[in-house]
């Protein structure tokens, strides 16, 4: 019987095992790039003044602005009576706040992420980006079974990158065949038949010539097949087939032949219920589940937003533009309902929306993400119980009074890019405590 090993995720929210706590940071004025790892060992001042913030550069801190300092098991954060404030999860503090794992803090102009993180966070030679302990997990997991002939069943929500953990199996395997995916759910059953076995000229028609299929294709290397839970129950059965005999028949074809195939699988439904609902072979999720590993979706691991903004920003040729500090925050606030490829559509409507060096919250970026938080996971998805999106947390001061800055106190346009209406940035200002007039120029 073949050994099956899953991998139930952990939410870290202690100093448990190594993990250390640490502050990333996503967004600064200065020297720090995004990413950059500070582990707290002792209490760390902030401010202009502070030995803290000097790779900051960060000229909106007050001279002594806030505190972070160490209380039995926790890490507590304190503003120090600062003249714009601090802010952890959008909201502006009162007294001292005990920090939670993947907390976004705003101080000034920087916005840092608090995290317990593993102490080797940079090990990323699988091109699964990421510092958090779930991805660690998730490449030690896939890198220990990637030499092994085990088929892998990849379990997650749309966007968490089941394609790239799977090329990164591939990868570590040291297989010299090439790497082939096939998405499942986007053929008709016929044709569906055809990609995965292949089939003989004049099996059917528009059968001119013979096609090998994605079996033959991938032979002495990795097929990955996408949206596994799509595929109609008949062909599971022929599927079952291929791996128990590993060996295909095209269609058509009179005669078996042989493969040497590593199959990952990835769905983003529950394996479970498909079952039992009847559209997925039990038999086919047995052999296809020999190894198991759920990859985390991007709002259980908001610490790796920093790496993964600058990965993406690079493929689209924007890797000097920076984040604005209120984006940076809605950024961090977002409960990312597509992911990782819901990051990416934000970042691309920021990059066109904003002409200057850096990205900012405009409205089109607002629109983008009011929309992403709209879109619900589907009742089958294979993510832990989830709970309601997160809801935009509503500008804070120092997002307002940059924003009546870049725009000479002029209410209509701060309004606009800040997401909000002009009498909405009116009764924010008001509780605020900030004076607009002193921005008219």
């Amino acid at each position: 019987m073949d050994q099956t090993q899953t991998l139930g995720m952990h939410t870290h929210t202690g100093p448990a095992d190594d993990r250390v706590a640490s502050l990333v940071v996503f967004a600064a004025p200065g020297r720090a790039g995004r990413g950059t790892v500070w582990p707290l060992s002792e209490t760390l001042l902030f401010g202009r003044h502070e030995l803290a913030t000097q790779a900051l550069e960060d000229g909106r801190m007050s001279g002594r602005h806030a505190e972070i300092a160490r209380k039995g098991d926790d890490w507590v954060i304190r503003d120090l009576n600062s003249r714009n404030g601090t802010s952890v999860g959008g909201r502006l503090l009162t007294q001292p706040t005990v920090l939670k794992h993947g907390d976004a803090i705003r101080m000034g102009a920087s916005v840092l992420l608090f995290a317990w993180l593993p102490p080797d966070t940079g090990n990323d030679d699988l091109g699964m980006a990421g510092l958090s302990a779930s991805m660690h997990d998730a490449r030690h997991l896939l890198r220990a079974v990637a030499t092994h002939p085990h088929t892998v069943l990849l379990l997650g929500e749309t966007g968490t990158g089941k394609e790239v953990a799977a090329k990164a199996v591939h990868r570590a395997s040291g297989r010299r065949g090439p790497f082939v995916a096939l998405n499942c759910g986007a053929l008709s059953a016929s044709m569906l038949e055809s990609e995965l076995f292949g089939h003989r000229k004049g099996a059917f028609t528009g059968a001119i010539t013979d096609s090998p299929g994605v079996f033959r294709a991938a032979n002495g290397g990795t097929l990955f097949l996408d949206e596994i839970g799509e595929m109609p129950v008949d062909l599971q059965t022929r599927l079952l087939r291929v791996l128990e005999s590993r060996t295909v028949r095209p269609v058509g074809g009179n005669h078996e032949i042989p493969v040497d195939v590593r199959v990952v699988a990835a769905t983003n439904r529950d394996p479970a219920e498909r079952v039992r609902a009847g559209q997925m072979r039990a038999d086919l999720y047995a052999r296809l589940a020999q190894w198991t590993q759920r990859l985390p979706p991007l709002r259980e691991r908001r610490e790796d937003l920093a790496t993964l903004v600058t990965v993406l920003l690079t493929r689209m040729g924007a890797a000097e533009r920076r984040l604005a500090p209120d984006l940076a925050l809605a950024l961090a606030l977002h409960a990312w309902p597509l992911n990782v490829r819901g990051l990416h559509n934000v970042l691309s409507v920021a990059i066109v929306a904003s002409p200057g060096p850096v990205l900012q919250l405009s409205e089109p970026v607002q629109q983008a993400l009011t929309a992403a938080s709209a879109l619900m996971a589907e009742p089958s998805s294979v993510s832990a119980p989830q709970a309601s999106p997160t809801t935009q947390a509503s500008p804070d001061v120092e997002a307002l009074r940059d924003a009546l800055e870049a725009h000479g106190g002029s209410v209509a346009p701060a309004a606009r890019a800040l997401g909000l209406s002009r009498q909405q940035l009116y009764r924010l200002a008001s509780k605020l405590g900030v004076d607009l007039s002193a921005y008219r120029s």
